[in-house]
């Protein structure tokens, strides 16, 4: 640990931030006074320099950098929301106080805040000048790599990202990628496999839909974790689909935690394309008694209980009341095909 008090002052209050698990959802967006105490950090971390970063850099543990990923993908939101970009230069500082290159998000978060100051009318030079500034001499090359390819980004969804809009505003969708593993070649070569990125792409406002489920499920006395893209697991529909995933156009889904004995259960929001039969999958995702579908036109909503690996006693698993909950929702005015956030 660094003897400097303005290291040690710096690092202690990272660690005085606790951001609650809500703050890591980027659909149902909300402020928080945490990223306050981290802007200002980041400000006078770069009023000192580079040298300062470096010392602040070393002495960074996991928490922080975890504090310091989550804050400046937040601040990313953020100036695409408020259209500032001195919100997208706190976040290009933060970033680049991260301990090792390998953990920065070169290809989401990084160039989507590149993105998002570009369409406010920045040079993608001038956005990432906090990096710079930061920065070591490797994160500069690597730096220079990232802000050159911004050529060829034309949406956001090349960053990994979808925008989406609902009732609480602007949101991002940050969606999968499985990156490909390399495998040896005939000749001892390595052979680098495709990277598989799954879209986020629905018809009709899938955010909207599942962040008002997500909500409804708050005001009944449940406590949902982050909304996130997700794949609708094939063997959610007893062994009827083949494969590992049911093709979707837009899959999210988050966990409400029961309490007083309730169950807690995962909830799949999806919309699926127009050739698939939606009434016989949710037949088949119902075939089961931990388990219920429920369906409106293409989009599926799968409710289904987590199985206690505690060894305590039997949940009450009885869904009825919760179906009736997303239900409400699904067949409500929010989930009409193209409806809008008002």
């Amino acid at each position: 640990m660094s003897s400097d008090p303005r290291i040690e002052r710096w690092r202690d209050q990272l660690l005085s931030v606790t951001y609650p698990s809500l703050a890591g959802e980027f659909i149902r967006y909300r402020d928080d006074p945490n990223d306050e105490v981290i802007g200002a950090v980041v400000r006078e971390v770069l009023s000192q320099g580079d040298e300062a970063a470096a010392d602040l850099r070393r002495d960074l543990d996991e928490t922080t950098l975890e504090t310091l990923r989550l804050f400046s993908m937040r601040r990313t939101l953020q100036g695409r929301r408020r259209a500032s970009l001195g919100a997208l230069a706190e976040a290009m500082g933060g970033f680049a106080l991260f301990p090792s290159l390998e953990e920065v998000p070169w290809e989401s978060w990084l160039k989507s805040a590149l993105f998002v100051g570009r369409s406010l009318g920045a040079d993608a030079r001038t956005v990432a000048a906090n990096f710079r500034a930061l920065c070591d001499g490797d994160g500069d090359a690597r730096l220079d790599v990232a802000v050159d390819s911004m050529t060829r980004v034309a949406s956001l969804a090349q960053c990994h990202i979808a925008e989406v809009s609902t009732t609480y505003g602007a949101g991002f969708v940050e969606t999968l990628v499985f990156r490909g593993s390399p495998t040896m070649g005939m000749f001892g070569a390595p052979n680098r496999l495709g990277d598989n990125a799954v879209t986020f792409a629905p018809t009709a406002n899938l955010a909207q839909l599942a962040a008002s489920v997500a909500d409804a499920y708050d005001a009944a006395g449940f406590a949902t974790t982050p909304l996130g893209q997700d794949q609708l697991a094939a063997t959610a529909f007893s062994l009827s689909v083949p494969g590992s995933y049911v093709t979707t156009t837009g899959c999210l889904s988050c966990v409400a935690d029961g309490a007083n004995g309730a169950a807690s259960f995962n909830v799949v929001i999806a919309e699926l394309p127009d050739e698939v039969d939606v009434e016989e999958l949710a037949r088949a995702a119902s075939d089961t008694a931990d388990q219920r579908a429920l369906v409106n036109g293409q989009q599926l909503i799968v409710l289904s209980t987590v199985p206690d690996f505690d060894g305590g006693d039997e949940l009450d698993a009885d869904l009825g009341p919760y179906v009736d909950v997303a239900a409400a929702v699904l067949h409500g005015p929010v989930a009409r095909p193209g409806a809008e956030p008002s």
